[in-house]
C-alpha cells in the first residue's frame, strides 16, 4: 500500500453537505438533552404569576390581622373605661335605705337606683350586673346602702342578700286570735292573712323578717317551728306521762303557760296537773274557765264569778274531767318541755304566794292553809 492510500474508502462527492451519520446522532442526543432540561424548569412567566398571587394573600391576611387587632384594642380600652365607671363612688354623704321589692326585675331596680342618685347610669349598672351573671340573683329586701358606694358595691349587697332584718316578738300565752291581730298590724309585713291556724298551733318567740315579707309567711314559720320542736322532743318524754299524743301535750302546756309566768316553776306546775290526771282528779284551772268565756279574743279583765266557776261548759275544768277539748293559748318552749318532763314531786295543789310565784302542797289540808295566807295578802293589797 502506498502513502497516498487511505485506510477507509472515501464517500464519493454527491453534492450533499449534510453532516455525516455519527454527527447527526450526536446532534440528536444533544437536542433531546436540552429539551429534557427545559421541560423540567417552570416557565419564567408562571413563576412571576405565583409570586404575585402569594404576595396578595399575605397582604390580605396582614390587613385582616391589623383590623382585628385594632378592634381588640378599642374593645379592651372601652371595657376598661366602663369598668372604671363601675368603681366610681356616688355622691351620697350618708347611708341610704333602698328596697328591692318582690317581683322587681333588673330594669326596675336600675331605674330607681338612678332616680335616688345612688348610681350615675342605669344603663351601665345593667351592663355590669348582666356581665357578672347576676341579673336574676338580686334578692328582695330592704337594704342599707353605705355612703359613697360604687355600682359594684350595690350589686354585691343585693346579690348577697345583706338586707335589714326586722323583728316581731309574739309572747307566750297569747291566743291565736291575739297573735294574728299583732301580725295583721305589723307595718312592715304585707299581704292579707289567709292562714287559719288552730288554737295553740303557733310557737311564740321573736321572728326576724325583711320588709315586704308576707304575713302568711310568718304564720307558716310559727306553725312549723312548734311542730318541729315538739316532734323532735316527743321521744324524750317521761316514761309514765299520762298523755296519749302531741296534741294533748300542747293542751296541757297551754294551761301551764297561763297558770304561771315564772319559767323556773313551770316543771312543778306541770307536775301538779300530771299528778291530778294520774289520780283522775279534775284539773280545776281558772284560765280554762276564762278561755271558755272569751275564746281567746280578749282579756277578761276581772275576777271570775261563782256562777262561772260552777257553769257546765266544755272548758270549765272545775266541772269536766281531764283536759279541755283544745289548747287555751299558744305555749312557749319552756311550758312544752315542762309537760314532757315534769318535776318529780308529789304536789297536787298550788296557789299564788303574793310575789308573782306559787306555793305548792301535797295535801288538801296544807293547801287550805296556803289559800288563807293568799286571801290575807290579797285583802291587804286591796286596802292599799
Amino acid at each position: 500500500m502506498s502513502d497516498d492510500q487511505t485506510p477507509y474508502p472515501i464517500e464519493p462527492d454527491t453534492g450533499d453537505n449534510r453532516p455525516g451519520y455519527f454527527a447527526r446522532q450526536k446532534m440528536k442526543r444533544q437536542l433531546k438533552l436540552q429539551m429534557k432540561q427545559q421541560s423540567s424548569k417552570p416557565p419564567m412567566r408562571e413563576k412571576r404569576k405565583n409570586k404575585s398571587s402569594n404576595g396578595s394573600v399575605l397582604a390580605a391576611l396582614s390587613g385582616l390581622f391589623t383590623v382585628f387587632l385594632v378592634i381588640a384594642i378599642i374593645t379592651a380600652a372601652s371595657w376598661l373605661g366602663v369598668k372604671q365607671v363601675f368603681e366610681v363612688k356616688n355622691d351620697k354623704q350618708e347611708a341610704a335605705l333602698f328596697q328591692v321589692k318582690l317581683g322587681d326585675n333588673l330594669t326596675k331596680v336600675s331605674e330607681r337606683l338612678e332616680a335616688d342618685n345612688l348610681i350615675s347610669s342605669q344603663d351601665f349598672y345593667r351592663l355590669l350586673v348582666a356581665w357578672e351573671g347576676n341579673d336574676t340573683r338580686l334578692k328582695a329586701g330592704e337594704y342599707k346602702i353605705p355612703a359613697h358606694a360604687t355600682m359594684r358595691d350595690i350589686m354585691n349587697i343585693f346579690v348577697e342578700g345583706q338586707s335589714i332584718q326586722h323583728k316581731i316578738t309574739l309572747a307566750e300565752g297569747l291566743s291565736t286570735a291575739m297573735i294574728l291581730e299583732k301580725i295583721k298590724k305589723a307595718p312592715l309585713l304585707v299581704g292579707e292573712i289567709t292562714q287559719k291556724p288552730a288554737e295553740g298551733a303557733l310557737m311564740p318567740e321573736t321572728y326576724l323578717f325583711q320588709s315586704g315579707t308576707k304575713r302568711d309567711v310568718i304564720i307558716q314559720q310559727m306553725m312549723e317551728a312548734q311542730k318541729s320542736f315538739i316532734t323532735n322532743l316527743w321521744d324524750t318524754r317521761a316514761k309514765d306521762l299520762p298523755l296519749e299524743n302531741i296534741e294533748q301535750v300542747v293542751v296541757l302546756a297551754s294551761i301551764v303557760e297561763k297558770e304561771t309566768g315564772l319559767a323556773k316553776e313551770r316543771p312543778e306546775v306541770a307536775a301538779v296537773f300530771i299528778n291530778r290526771i294520774k289520780q283522775k282528779m279534775k284539773l280545776q284551772s281558772d284560765p280554762t274557765i276564762i278561755y271558755g268565756i272569751t275564746k281567746g279574743a280578749y282579756k277578761l279583765g276581772r275576777s271570775l264569778k261563782k256562777s262561772e266557776i260552777k257553769a257546765k261548759t266544755d272548758y270549765n275544768t272545775y266541772v269536766i274531767k281531764g283536759l279541755p277539748p283544745t289548747p287555751i293559748a299558744n305555749p312557749g318552749r319552756a311550758s312544752i318541755l315542762a309537760v314532757l318532763n315534769p318535776a318529780n314531786v308529789d304536789y297536787l295543789y298550788f296557789v299564788a304566794d303574793g310575789t308573782g310565784g306559787h306555793v305548792f302542797a301535797k295535801t288538801y289540808k296544807q293547801h287550805q292553809k296556803n289559800v288563807k295566807k293568799w286571801r290575807k295578802i290579797e285583802k291587804n293589797s286591796k286596802k292599799k
